[in-house]
C-alpha cells in the first residue's frame, strides 16, 4: 500500500511538471527545422538583391576620345619591348605603320574571367596583328607581392602581347572610374575614339569580341 501510494504521487509530480524529456526532445528538431525554413527566403532575397545590384555606368562612351597612356611592361622579354605608349598606335601622333585597332582588355590576379580570356586575347592578336589589330592588357595589380603571379601566367598563356603595369591604377581610373568592374575591355580605332566599351560582362568575351574585332577592321581604313 506504501508503494503504491508512492507511485501515484510520483505520477502526479511528473505529470504537473509538464511534457516528458522525450517529448520536448521530439520537438525540437521539428521547431528548428521550422526556424531554418524560415531563414532560407531570407537567405535568397540578400543574395536575389546583391546579384541585381547595378555596375556603375561606364566612364567612357562610344565615340569618346580614348585616354592616352605609357607605361612599362609585366613581360617585356615576350613582348619585344620594354614600355608601351598608346599614342604611337592611335590618335594623331600614331607613327607604328599597319595599326587599325587596339584592343586594351584590363586584368587583375583575383578576376577569374580575366585569367580565361588569357589564351583567348593571345589566339585573337595571333590572328588578327597583320589585319592591323594590336592587344593590350593593363594589369591593376597594386601589391608587388601578385607580380609573381602574372608573369607565371604570361608565361603559362604565352603571352606576347604587352601586360602593362599599372600598380596605382592611374591607367584604370580613366578608363573605369573609382570602381572596377572586370572583366573590362576596350576597342580603339587609329583614329583615336573609343569603338567599343564592354565592363563587368557576364558571358566569355569569345561570344562577341571576335565579331566585333572582324567588324572594326572590316570598315577601319
Amino acid at each position: 500500500m506504501i508503494r503504491s501510494a508512492a507511485t501515484l504521487l510520483l505520477a502526479a509530480v511528473l505529470a504537473a511538471a509538464g511534457p516528458s524529456l522525450a517529448d520536448t526532445k521530439a520537438k525540437k528538431p521539428a521547431e528548428a527545422a521550422k526556424g531554418d525554413a524560415k531563414a532560407e527566403p531570407k537567405e535568397e532575397k540578400a543574395a536575389d538583391a546583391h546579384a541585381a545590384e547595378p555596375l556603375p555606368p561606364p566612364v567612357l562612351k562610344i565615340g569618346d576620345d580614348a585616354p592616352i597612356f605609357n607605361g612599362l611592361l609585366h613581360n617585356a622579354a615576350e613582348a619585344g619591348v620594354e614600355h608601351v605608349d598608346l599614342s604611337s598606335l592611335v590618335g594623331a601622333d600614331a607613327d607604328e605603320p599597319g595599326v587599325k585597332l587596339v584592343l586594351v582588355s584590363f586584368f587583375a590576379t583575383w578576376c577569374g574571367p580575366c585569367k580565361k580570356e588569357l589564351p583567348f586575347l593571345v589566339k585573337l592578336s595571333h590572328a588578327n596583328k597583320a589585319k592591323g589589330l594590336r592587344v593590350i592588357s593593363v594589369a591593376i595589380d597594386k601589391e608587388e607581392s601578385k607580380w609573381p603571379q602574372i608573369v607565371e601566367l604570361v608565361a603559362q598563356h604565352k603571352v606576347d602581347y604587352p601586360v602593362v603595369k599599372d600598380r596605382y591604377n592611374l591607367i584604370a581610373r580613366r578608363y573605369l572610374g573609382d570602381k572596377t568592374p572586370l572583366p573590362a575591355v576596350f576597342l580603339i580605332g587609329r583614329d583615336g575614339l573609343v569603338k567599343l566599351v564592354k565592363q563587368g560582362y557576364p558571358k566569355d568575351a569569345a561570344e562577341f569580341l571576335e565579331a566585333e574585332v572582324e567588324r572594326e577592321l572590316g570598315g577601319a581604313q
